[in-house]
């Protein structure tokens, strides 16, 4: 079956549900709690159309603080209209409520001791427009295949668990090279010659010259290398944290991926996959088996020269069951699905389920270029 999502940003809704199960509802707004104390001011933030680093980085502009003083639990889909909680250190209800951003909106809610953090939510629920001449297989979907979605990967340039890969195995060099100069052919063209460029010489202040001033995060790593030449930790030290981690945590998904692809290859019983660390003790023969055939140890993921990276491991469930599954409308060519799902778990995933073949159209995309 043949199915489309995503045409434009309404077509998928995320609203984050919080540690309470409370759902932060697309354009609820809250009533401030003035009572409330701490150094940290919680909001309900909207975005449209947005990537969340990119957004955290705007925000941080506009309110002249380090993004290392905003927290929020979890990254949410870029071509969609999302809500979350996010946390800003330091700053008041009145300076946010100055703020004027194109496609974000943020509301106040109240203070906190507490910052943030990854993690720090339930899950989400999603409203989601799906374009199709064919029904869902089940209006009643059961445990469906946990795999990690596209977006944990990078959909346009699906690198985020290449740079991982080459973190974890202490290539510094390379995780810098392959963030900067991989070239995938949905990127724009100008961006697409400014990495060819690069691959040509490594110059990195040609390549400033040369980089569209929007991508802030690789101008970041090259102004790095042309003051400290040859620092390539430094040069990914230049990126905010939490986009760091991502990097180690794509590489897992991607391994965890694998694993799920063979757990159904072969009709095996499991329940949970590793998400491999250096503290994790593998369970049966396919576990070691996966990192044998990408040539890894769980010693890897104890990353010394970036430890702030590392990783202990743990255990995901290999199998999800949507919540409160329902089709709110079907039209010509179209349904509109609502669900819920745990933190972690994609909802490209089950609509692929559903829409397209076995839930596993959506894995770690392939047929990137090759470095020179």
């Amino acid at each position: 079956m043949a199915y489309e999502i995503k045409r434009v940003p309404e077509d998928f809704v995320v609203e984050e549900i919080d540690p309470e199960k409370k759902v932060i509802e697309l354009g609820w707004t809250p009533e401030f709690d003035h009572e409330s104390r701490g150094q940290h001011l919680v909001c309900v933030l909207e975005k449209r159309d947005y990537d969340t680093h990119l957004a955290m980085k705007r925000i941080a502009r506009a309110l002249r603080i380090s993004q290392e003083r905003i927290g929020y639990a979890g990254t949410k889909d870029k071509k969609a209209v999302t809500t979350q909680r996010i946390s800003i250190q330091g700053v008041k209800k009145e300076d946010v409520e100055k703020l004027s951003l194109q496609d974000l909106t943020l509301k106040p809610w109240h203070y906190s001791e507490k910052k943030i953090k990854l993690g720090d939510l339930w899950g989400n629920r999603f409203t989601i427009k799906v374009y199709s001449d064919s029904p869902p297989k089940t209006e009643n979907p059961g445990k469906i295949p946990n795999f990690f979605g596209e977006q944990r990967f990078g959909s346009i340039r699906p690198i985020t668990h290449l740079v991982g890969k080459k973190i974890v195995e202490g290539d510094f060099e390379g995780a810098v090279k392959t963030y900067l100069a991989e070239v995938f052919e949905g990127e724009a063209s100008q961006a697409k010659e400014a990495r060819k460029a690069l691959q040509q010489a490594w110059d990195y202040k040609k390549a400033l010259q040369e980089f569209p001033k929007k991508y802030k995060y690789e101008r970041a790593m090259l102004n790095h290398l042309v003051k400290h030449p040859g620092d390539y930790v430094g040069a990914l030290r230049a990126l905010p944290k939490n986009l760091r981690i991502m990097f180690v945590y794509a590489y897992q998904s991607h391994l965890f991926n694998k694993f799920l692809e063979k757990v159904i290859e072969r009709g095996l019983e499991y329940e949970e996959g590793p998400l491999y660390g250096y503290a994790l003790k593998p369970r049966n023969y396919l576990e070691k088996e996966v990192l044998e055939e990408e040539g890894v140890s769980l010693e890897n993921f104890r990353i010394k020269n970036m430890p702030e990276l590392s990783s202990k491991g743990k255990r995901r469930p290999l199998w999800v069951k949507p919540v409160g599954f329902r089709i709110l409308e079907r039209g010509e060519g179209y349904y509109v699905l609502r669900f819920a799902l745990p933190k972690g778990c994609y909802a490209t995933v089950v609509v692929d389920y559903l829409f397209g073949g076995a839930g596993r159209g959506i894995r770690t995309p392939e047929g990137r270029s090759q470095l020179a």
